[in-house]
């Protein structure tokens, strides 16, 4: 039988909770969810008395040994946060239980899934499921996305059964599986940690008593802050979302990146264009790096242009140089920040020219890491990619990526912020009723001026202390806008 989880046959999640009996279950996914397996674990445990798991590269820490949730920069409800702690905690001490043996696979990739059980009946009321889903709440469907799953399950111990439980024994048994996590300190150490162990401490980070100062500031932050371009989604818009969730770069970020990566697509997708203004090491290039499938994924030509010296940063990425990332082909153009000028595009490019590659028909993505470089509007490089590239083409659209956005003036922000629109001043009128750019940052620059005399004088003091002041309250449209702020709604 096929099971795709938007046919009318079962999903993942139905089947398994129709046929488990008393037994043995085994299960191998690349990745896993704490609400998929909780869901899976209250269905499966009271009647199963042995289960196994291979896991693959499901807690990828990049170095980091803290992954906790924080409430106030996760892309969830306060409802939400709530309730992941209380399935967090039932997840946990499922995990605890003797009968339950974790291994993994890291640092291999696993692309395998499979859901096997044995029933201590006879061979009749065995099954499996073996396909493409992951034990995720999309994978198994308990959530409906645009995700396409496809997967063969049979009951009965069939050939195939058998197959699949000598191939999952032989997995389990081989040295590819381990039941011991390489742990990567701050300082380049590495100590191993019992895998089971390590799976439990991780998500026991996210369950924590929150204060009601977080709570209330978690709220504050869903009334004005979190819903920026709420109004671009809808069914179709989730659904080509559901495929970047799906990509194995996704499901490698933190879960502040993966919420970085859907507020900038919906930024990007409502204003054209986003800053990226994270600080260093807090992994802007992952995240950019999401963004940018997405785009790919809608037939967008991505063109990154980034300083010469961090050409390898983006380069090992590429289709075809075997990174970690190399299942989701990601395919982009590097230039650097010096071929902002006639001649230097069309060099190394096989004879193309401005015409042929940068002028083309296709929607684009310009992406501009360390942005702040092109913070002069009288520099050539700046001119030239806005009277080049940017209005030459019909569907454009701008990430920029930046630790330091303003180093100088508030100037320096306003004119990456007139990249989105091309150049203009008054490209933001329409959607955010900002008349002119120029009279805006040129009112606030004053007002710094002002402000810095009196006292200490850092920007980033002025902006936390003035923001609504300057950039909202004198532009505000209307409470419906949710007290729009001008400056933050793209950073």
């Amino acid at each position: 039988m096929l099971l795709d989880n938007s046919n009318d046959n079962k999903k993942v999640y139905e089947w398994i909770e129709q046929y488990t009996e008393n037994g043995f279950f085994d299960c191998v996914t690349g990745y896993f969810t704490i609400g998929a397996l909780n869901h899976i674990s209250k269905v499966i445990n009271e009647k199963v008395k042995d289960m196994r798991f291979i896991l693959g590269d499901i807690v990828s820490t990049g170095g980091i040994e803290d992954r906790a949730i924080d409430l106030l920069n996760e892309n969830i409800s306060v409802e939400a946060a709530l309730k992941l702690s209380k399935i967090s905690k039932e997840a946990v001490e499922f995990l605890k239980q003797e009968k339950v043996e974790l291994k993994t696979l890291e640092p291999n990739f696993c692309h395998a899934k499979l859901y096997l059980f044995k029933s201590e009946k006879d061979d009749r009321h065995d099954y499996f499921i073996s396909g493409s889903s992951n034990l995720t709440e999309s994978g198994i469907g308990l959530k409906i996305t645009g995700n396409v799953e496809l997967n063969i399950a049979e009951t009965g111990q069939g050939n195939q059964f058998k197959e699949l439980k000598i191939w999952f024994n032989d997995i389990w048994k081989s040295k590819k599986a381990h039941s011991k996590k390489t742990i990567i300190h701050a300082d380049g150490t590495k100590t191993e940690k019992d895998f089971k162990q390590y799976i439990i401490e991780e998500i026991e980070k996210v369950f924590r008593e929150y204060l009601p100062k977080e709570i209330y500031y978690k709220i504050l932050f869903e009334l004005f802050w979190k819903d920026i371009g709420d109004e671009v989604e809808s069914p179709d818009f989730n659904k080509k979302i559901g495929r970047v969730e799906n990509t194995v770069l996704y499901n490698s970020l933190f879960d502040f990146q993966k919420s970085a990566v859907i507020s900038l697509v919906k930024m990007i997708q409502k204003y054209n264009g986003a800053i990226l203004a994270d600080a260093v090491g807090l992994g802007k290039t992952w995240t950019a790096l999401a963004v940018m499938k997405f785009y790919e994924m809608e037939g967008y030509e991505v063109i990154l242009f980034c300083p010469k010296k961090l050409d390898q940063n983006w380069r090992k990425f590429l289709h075809k140089h075997n990174s970690r990332f190399e299942q989701d082909r990601l395919n982009y153009t590097i230039r650097y920040h010096t071929d902002l000028q006639d001649d230097r595009l069309q060099r190394y490019q096989d004879g193309l020219t401005i015409e042929d590659y940068f002028q083309s028909d296709r929607p684009k993505l310009f992406v501009i890491d360390e942005s702040h470089n092109l913070r002069n509007e009288r520099s050539s490089r700046y001119q030239f990619l806005i009277d080049y590239l940017l209005k030459k083409n019909k569907t454009v659209k701008v990430l920029m990526l930046s630790a330091t956005p303003i180093n100088n003036s508030l100037n320096d922000i306003r004119n990456q912020f007139r990249l989105i629109v091309k150049g203009g001043d008054t490209g933001f009128t329409e959607n955010l009723g900002i008349r002119n750019l120029m009279h805006l940052f040129r009112n606030a620059q004053r007002e710094f001026n002002k402000w810095s005399e009196e006292g200490t004088g850092r920007i980033s003091d002025f902006i936390r202390a003035n923001c609504k002041t300057i950039f909202v309250k004198k532009y505000r449209m209307s409470t419906s806008e949710k007290l729009s702020h001008k400056v933050r709604i793209f950073c």
